[in-house]
Formats: structure tokens, C-alpha cells, sequence
């Protein structure tokens, strides 16, 4: 068995968060408020929810959800809650899927973010007693731009996550066949 380099794993993959983050709201959102603009940082935490153990997720996603709150100007404290909320959310519908992790990734990341959003949207408009609107057709758009980008960001996941744990392949011995309950536990 190869030697799991874990520190270095969670350095890279905070790094790679923290430059999604920064893509995201330097190139991709010219306004905090552009309906166009991807959550890149999103399909992080769906990445590491279906992939990572608790610890390694609160010290992958930590630096990544403070600095999307840095960096966006919106509500102090919105996108840490939304990246705790987005994990525990994913963590817990991973582990009760009953078919093969690459089959639910994509599409439960799109409908997790879509959950998550409107929890978000309701609590601001009862917090902050605002005008924010919720438009299905905006954060269906949004959902839709979650799952397109998911495909290649989890493809390069997938490629530094193997090359970090020294591994030659991409296929893993237990992601081969039915998965049916066979993670029961929060990893």
C-alpha cells in the first residue's frame, strides 16, 4: 500500500478552493449579483463530501468557504454556513445512495446547490427582512451551471487526488459494480 501523503493532500486541495474561489469572483462575476457566474467553490464541497472524511473536509473547506466570504461582499457568515450546510447535506444523501459514486455525483451536487440556495435565499429574506426574490428560473439556470461545470472540475479532482495518494489508476477496487450500501458510515 503507497504512503498517503494526507497534509499534502489537503494543502493542494485547499489551494485548488481557493483558486476556484478566486476565479470565480475575479473572472467569472463581474457583479456579486451576476446570474451567470458559476459556484466553482460549490463543486469543491461536493467533491469533498463524497470523497473526504469530516476532518479533512472542515480543513479543505474552511479557508475556501472564509475566503468566498471575503471576496464576494455579500452577507458576513452566508458562505461558510452554505459550505457546512452543502456538505452535511451531500455527506449524509452519499452515504444512503444505493448505486455507484461517479452515477449520483454530478447530479446530486446540481440539487444539493439548488437546496441549498433557497435555505439560503429564505433565511436572508427572514434575517435581513430584504427584497431578495427567489426566481426558479435564475437558480434552475444556476443549478444547470453547477452540474456542467462539475464534469470537468471532478474529473481534475479525481486526477490530483490519485496522483496525490501515488496511486497509477483511476479505478478504485471497491467503486466497481453496485455500491448498494456499502459506505453506512460518515467517512
Amino acid at each position: 500500500m503507497p504512503y498517503f501523503p494526507e497534509p499534502m493532500l489537503i494543502l493542494v486541495f485547499m489551494l485548488t478552493g481557493l483558486l476556484l474561489a478566486a476565479v470565480q469572483t475575479t473572472v467569472l462575476m463581474p457583479s456579486p449579483l451576476w446570474p451567470a457566474a458559476p459556484d466553482l467553490y460549490y463543486i469543491l464541497v461536493a467533491y469533498a463530501a463524497c470523497q473526504f472524511n469530516l476532518y479533512q473536509g472542515i480543513l479543505i473547506l474552511l479557508p475556501v468557504s472564509f475566503a468566498m466570504d471575503v471576496y464576494s461582499g455579500t452577507v458576513e457568515g452566508l458562505h461558510p454556513a452554505i459550505c457546512a450546510s452543502g456538505w452535511m447535506l451531500l455527506k449524509f444523501m452519499a452515504v444512503k445512495m444505493p448505486v455507484r459514486r461517479p452515477l449520483y455525483q454530478l447530479p446530486i451536487a446540481a440539487a444539493s446547490y439548488l437546496l441549498v440556495s433557497w435555505f439560503a435565499a429564505l433565511l436572508l429574506n427572514f434575517i435581513e427582512d430584504n427584497d431578495l426574490t427567489w426566481s426558479w428560473p435564475l437558480m434552475l439556470f444556476r443549478a444547470g451551471l453547477v452540474l456542467l461545470c462539475s464534469y470537468p472540475l471532478f474529473r481534475c479532482f479525481d486526477f490530483l487526488n490519485t496522483k496525490l495518494r501515488g496511486r497509477l489508476s483511476f479505478v478504485k477496487a471497491n467503486d466497481e459494480g453496485n455500491q448498494f450500501r456499502q459506505d453506512k458510515t460518515l467517512r
